[in-house]
């Protein structure tokens, strides 16, 4: 035996020492209440008002093991855990052998002195958080603001701990408890490997010399053969080990010209096994081999920000992501493939993991490295100001340095961020404004120990001050200022301006911009009964963590649609108005390429139920915006945009080669009678966005526009974009009869006898999509749509859909 999980059953005992019952490690106190019948389920109601003493007490899990004395006999016993939440107490057959205070660190602790042969009894003891960072706040030497309007739980920033949990503007307040990954006991023999790095690099005639930077720790001094292998070749190579200093070993390997690995939408994925090992340790690590550049070079108009993969500029299209769930032991791998491979579907290339929750499991980089996700990784500071004192340095850059050296052999980690709005943040508070110096130097004593630990870590990869950021060194407005970096741009969603105001900035990377909308119904019911299904309910705010949020989505609606009857039609509407500000934005961000190169759209995911600015609900259900970013993250689509009475059309090309299309606008009057057809064609170049064509287009509310697409020859109902020459509220629509007809399992045809417009198909109760919603039906022109359930779910009939359009909402 060399290796034994000690993950499962944990016995959960109170402060008190009375035994509780089970608790499944990997896992959170707080499910393992809920399991027990403790406490209700956080997610439903007002619930989570009522625990909040879970945070506030101490826990303990125990469990038992019995280990043969052949397993301990001259093994160097070494216990594992990683994500360890957050203070915490070891104790090994009554021996305290460890202390935690990090959830983003590993520990490796030596159990060889405490541990017997036979029965052997492991104790964590948990402390809570908040005792700790007030204390820590009150040891400052001056004060550290933290972020007031999203924390509920006070000084959290003292800690190192997901930021979110004490809740944010979009999820609840848990502070949650427990280990989150897979405890190991390891019975090493001479030495373990502390971390594996597998680095590329590629030379003009394209072959790639792999390296593996290898750290190695034993208790004593020693020499050890460590080998390296990967696509077939292998090399070996002896390594000294010292018990004061380790050891370290490069190892490289000549590959030739594998096959490279692709941005989703770009190329194929193609993965190696490399694999370092030496007596009684091996490290897998899975790679693909790629070249990538951040390329931010000064222009023209500021600077640029470009994904460069393989030699070509990648527009980056995706969403930011937040934790999977605000419980630990529900983000599990199901749920997060799920995700994924939503946004994959999409038509999505990147994820920005956001700073305010975890570096994530290693499922989740296993499939962004499958998919082809590229990943925007934050380092996990948000929002906050944070201490810059010699302790709380040295915890970070422990937590860096081994996060980087986790992390930095997947070909999905595309950039290091050093944070998300915690430059921007300096202007929040009075503390900082009134003495920026002062927070400005202790921002920057942060940023520095972020910025030394990636050069020294993970050379080969670009180190990014904050987002959003102008730049290194340079602290300007990239909220308002869209001439250099990355920008997030949020005047339309927390200044309640209209969606045109987007054609008002021109971002080089637009890496937060967001809308809201309510969930689902089949998310809705998960947390509110029918009598609390009202868009003021008590329930609903609670739901709503943006104290303006509900207000905003009435108020956007006025503005742009009648007002609907009924709480299922107000849904529908919220959702289309979050799907028509989003996709205003990317396409006429993407019409701009070369100019922009990346929209990542706030957010892809929920942690809870809630009313927030997800495309995809906390049931798994895709909003309507997730079926708007299938068709604007196309490869080849179009954007489309009135302008002083002109429609303008331009096409958008992701592609590596031109690409022949045709244009064909149609002006169809509201009985479904086309009065007008204009056709253009164009060949759009590589990579690049070219405008088309525009026709004349005044204002009217007897008529609009369809533009349909030809790529390669062949119109794709897919890339089909309708236009209204006035807002929505202002035309009469015809009130259509919409036709269901199922063809086969899960599959139906969609017909109306008028035109029907963003008709949305929806199966409640049934988890999972459509292939493709909110689309427009004429007469006689019927769609044909089908059902994707998730893994065990049964397919709906005709007669569980539920199908809304916009002209039946008012009626």
């Amino acid at each position: 035996m060399t290796h034994l999980s000690l993950a499962g059953a944990w016995t959960l005992a109170d402060a008190a020492g009375e035994t509780l019952g089970p608790c499944a490690i990997p896992g959170d106190i707080h499910s393992a209440l809920f399991a027990l019948g403790k406490i209700g389920n956080p997610h439903v109601g007002q619930n989570e008002e009522t625990m909040q003493w879970v945070g506030e007490t101490s826990w303990e899990i125990s469990r038992h093991l019995v280990i043969d004395e052949a397993a301990l006999a001259g093994k160097w016993a070494v216990l594992e855990l990683e994500f360890v939440d957050i203070f915490a107490e070891l104790f090994v057959n009554g021996t305290s052998v460890a202390l935690f205070g990090s959830t983003f660190q590993r520990y490796r602790i030596d159990l060889s002195s405490v541990l017997k042969a036979g029965d052997n009894e492991i104790r964590l003891r948990f402390s809570p958080v908040l005792d700790e960072a007030n204390a820590r706040a009150a040891r400052q030497p001056f004060p550290i603001p933290y972020s007031i309007s999203n924390n509920k739980a006070p000084n959290l920033n003292m800690v190192r701990k997901p930021q979110c949990h004490g809740g944010w503007d979009w999820g609840l307040c848990l502070l949650v408890m427990g280990v989150y990954a897979e405890p190991i006991l390891h019975f090493y023999e001479k030495a373990r490997i502390e971390s594996a790095q597998i680095r590329q690099r590629h030379h003009a005639d394209g072959t790639v010399t792999a390296i593996a930077d290898v750290e190695l720790v034993g208790p004593a001094d020693a020499v050890v053969p460590v080998s390296f292998s990967v696509a077939g070749k292998t090399v070996t190579a002896e390594a000294k080990v010292s018990a004061e200093n380790g050891g370290k070993v490069a190892l490289a390997l000549e590959i030739g010209k594998p096959d490279l690995w692709w941005p989703a939408g770009h190329g194929a994925q193609p993965l190696y096994e490399a694999v370092v090992s030496l007596p009684g340790d091996t490290v897998i690590r899975s790679v693909g081999f790629r070249k990538l550049e951040v390329v931010n070079e000064k222009d023209a108009v500021g600077a640029s920000l470009i994904f460069r993969v393989n030699d070509v500029d990648i527009f980056a299209k995706g969403a930011n992501w937040i934790p999977a769930d605000a419980l630990p032991a529900r983000a599990t791998p199901e749920r997060t493939r799920a995700l994924l491979s939503a946004a994959v579907e999409a038509n999505m290339n990147m994820i920005r993991v956001w700073g305010g929750g975890f570096y994530e499991f290693d499922a989740f980089y296993d499939l962004c490295d499958e998919l082809g996700l590229l990943v925007w990784q934050d380092m996990m500071f948000a929002c906050s100001q944070y201490p810059s004192t010699p302790e709380f340095l040295a915890e970070v850059d422990i937590e860096l340095r081994y996060q980087i050296k986790r992390l930095s052999s997947r070909p999905s980690i595309a950039i290091w961020c050093g944070d998300n709005e915690v430059v921007g943040s300096l202007t929040w508070y009075e503390l900082s404004k009134n003495n920026r110096d002062r927070y400005l130097v202790n921002y920057d004593r942060l940023n520095r120990i972020i910025d030394k630990a990636v050069i020294e870590t993970d050379p080969d990869r670009r180190f990014w001050p904050s987002s959003p950021c102008k730049g290194d060194l340079d602290y300007g407005d990239a909220w308002h200022d869209d001439s250099s970096g990355d920008m997030h741009f949020w005047d339309v969603w927390h200044s309640n301006k209209n969606f045109e105001h987007y054609y008002t900035v021109k971002p080089r990377f637009c890496s937060e911009f967001g809308f809201q909308s309510f969930p689902s119904m089949t998310g809705i019911r998960s947390f509110a009964k029918p009598d609390e299904w009202n868009a003021t309910a008590p329930v609903m705010e609670f739901h709503q963590r943006d104290p303006a949020g509900n207000a905003r989505i009435i108020d956007t609606m006025a503005r742009y649609f009648r007002v609907p009857n009924g709480f299922e039609n107000f849904v529908f509407v919220s959702q289309l108005q979050q799907a028509l500000a989003i996709e205003t934005a990317v396409r006429y961000w993407r019409s701009l390429k070369p100019h922009t190169m990346g929209t990542l759209y706030w957010q892809l995911n929920d942690v809870w139920p809630a009313i927030s600015w997800s495309s995809i609900d906390h049931t798994l259900a895709w909003k309507t915006l997730h079926y708007h970013a299938k068709r604007f993250y196309m490869p080849v689509a179009i954007a489309a945009r009135l302008l002083d009475g002109e429609l303008i059309v331009s096409g958008l090309n992701d592609r590596h080669e031109d690409v022949p299309i045709e244009v064909k606008i149609r002006t169809i009057d509201l009985a479904g009678k086309t009065i007008g057809e204009h056709r253009a064609s164009a060949l759009l170049p590589p990579d690049r966005s070219i405008e088309v064509t525009r026709i004349a287009a005044p204002k009217a509310t007897d008529r609009f526009y369809v533009i349909d697409v030809a790529v390669d020859g062949e119109f794709d109902p897919t890339l089909q974009f309708v236009q209204f020459p006035d807002v929505a509220k202002r035309f009469e629509l015809p009130v259509a009869y919409l036709n269901v007809e199922e063809i086969g399992p899960g599959r139906f045809v969609l017909s109306a006898d008028a035109p029907a417009f963003y008709v949305r198909p929806e199966a409640p109760g049934n988890t999972g999509h459509f292939d493709d919603a909110s689309f427009l039906l004429l007469p006689n022109q019927p769609r044909t749509i089908t059902f994707r359930p998730e893994d065990g779910v049964a397919m709906p009939k005709a007669a569980d859909l539920t199908v809304h359009h916009l002209g039946a909402t008012y009626r």
